[in-house]
């Protein structure tokens, strides 16, 4: 039996198998299951930090083009000129996270049997 206090009332007892936990309702059969505790997903504020991979990165590379100048001292022109170049790379590699609030109103209850 469910109940919305702290201590089974008389004639019975209070399980603690079950804590920190919510309930499903089914209509197979009855288990329980999942990794993390009910206060530890709904009490988060932002995702988790995540930091991209190179192999989680799609493939791309940058040019810049190289065009043939002329005239003066700097002139580009000749085996070099025209073409392009890659550019360097850039990024600190840092992970980041999303802000979000998922703290649920909720209501503790206890579960008891009956002695």
């Amino acid at each position: 039996m469910l109940f919305q206090q702290t201590s089974a009332p008389t004639g019975w007892t209070k399980q603690t198998t079950h804590n920190d936990k919510a309930l499903r309702v089914v209509s197979g059969t009855a288990s329980s299951g999942g990794s993390s505790a009910f206060s530890t997903v709904f009490g988060k504020t932002a995702t988790d930090s995540h930091t991209l991979t190179v192999a989680q990165m799609p493939a791309h590379t940058h040019t810049v083009s190289k065009g043939a100048t002329g005239g003066g001292d700097h002139a580009q022109n000749g085996p070099d000129a025209g073409g392009s170049i890659a550019t360097s790379s850039t990024g600190g590699g840092d992970g980041h996270s999303h802000n979000m609030d998922i703290r649920v109103q909720y209501v503790d209850i206890i579960i008891a049997s009956k002695d």
